[in-house]
């Protein structure tokens, strides 16, 4: 009789619990905050496969358009290129972190955990002072603005390889086929060159005829990037929306010409190996 009582209590139990609290949510954050509240099924390739809230249809989103995803555990268990490189530049600076709670605290530097199992913040507020602060309880931080260097490079890069590309392409235009390749491509990009005579630089024509504009675009397009990133505020860095409707104070997405390019050649890898004679070419390759 007391076997059977137990049975009927363990049945009654199983009827009244409600299972669906005892699955574990996911949470998709994209690059402006949008986030959806799912199961996520499995992460493919290009693909992330998910079941939406109170739905029972399959979704999926391509994975280059997830910022990060997160669990009720608050664990992090995916990320993209942008995060993480969000993470490494707003490592040992000063600024603001503003935490879901509404809280403000002020930090002389700030490190994060690697170990996205326990995603923790190191923020060290006074000489003697610190704290440890788990990254999904914080809504942005907001660095000083030496982060500005990133602009600095990123202006120069795109001035100096504009005028490389350019001048390439004049060599395209302009080419002789009566002269050897050689000389006509040294001639095009020695105008870009300073007369440094010691080392052959122009040695008779003088400065090159393209110097001038050549290192005169580079400060100005320093400024543009450093202006342009200052309007969109690139010293704030947004992590946890403090509601699901809210969004992102900017965009978090970094671009990279880098990281399309190597994007990019995932995805012909990937094409390439669905086909027979592709795999054998990437397998050798390997």
């Amino acid at each position: 009789m007391k076997h059977f009582g137990c049975i009927f209590i363990f049945i009654i139990s199983l009827l009244w619990s409600d299972s669906s609290d005892l699955d574990v949510k996911h949470m998709i954050v994209g690059y402006k905050g949008t986030t959806t509240e799912c199961f996520v099924d499995s992460i493919g390739y290009q693909y992330l496969y998910f079941v939406p809230k109170d739905s029972v249809d399959s979704d999926s989103i391509k994975l280059k358009d997830v910022y990060y995803i997160y669990n009720d555990f608050n664990r992090v268990f995916h990320y993209s290129w942008s995060f993480e490189e969000s993470v490494r530049r707003m490592e040992n600076r000063t600024g603001k972190l503003f935490t879901i709670a509404g809280d403000t605290i002020d930090f002389i530097d700030i490190q994060f955990n690697d170990d996205m199992i326990k995603p923790e913040i190191f923020v060290k507020t006074g000489k003697e002072r610190s704290e440890f602060i788990s990254m999904l309880d914080i809504e942005k931080i907001e660095t000083d603005f030496s982060i500005m260097s990133y602009s600095v490079e990123r202006g120069f890069y795109y001035s100096y390889y504009s005028f490389l590309l350019l001048a390439t392409l004049d060599i395209f235009f302009k080419w002789d086929k009566e002269r050897r390749a050689i000389p006509q491509m040294w001639d095009q990009y020695n105008d870009l060159m300073p007369a440094i005579s010691p080392i052959g630089f122009n040695k008779k024509q003088g400065t090159g005829v393209s110097y001038q504009s050549f290192t005169s675009l580079i400060p100005i397009s320093v400024v543009i990037s450093m202006v342009y990133d200052m309007l969109k505020e690139k010293n704030k860095f947004y992590f946890t929306p403090i509601y699901e409707e809210k969004e992102f104070g900017r965009n978090m997405y970094i671009f990279s010409l880098r990281q399309v390019f190597n994007n990019g050649l995932k995805s012909i890898v990937f094409k390439l190996e669905k086909t027979k004679f592709g795999s054998k070419v990437i397998r050798w390759f390997r």
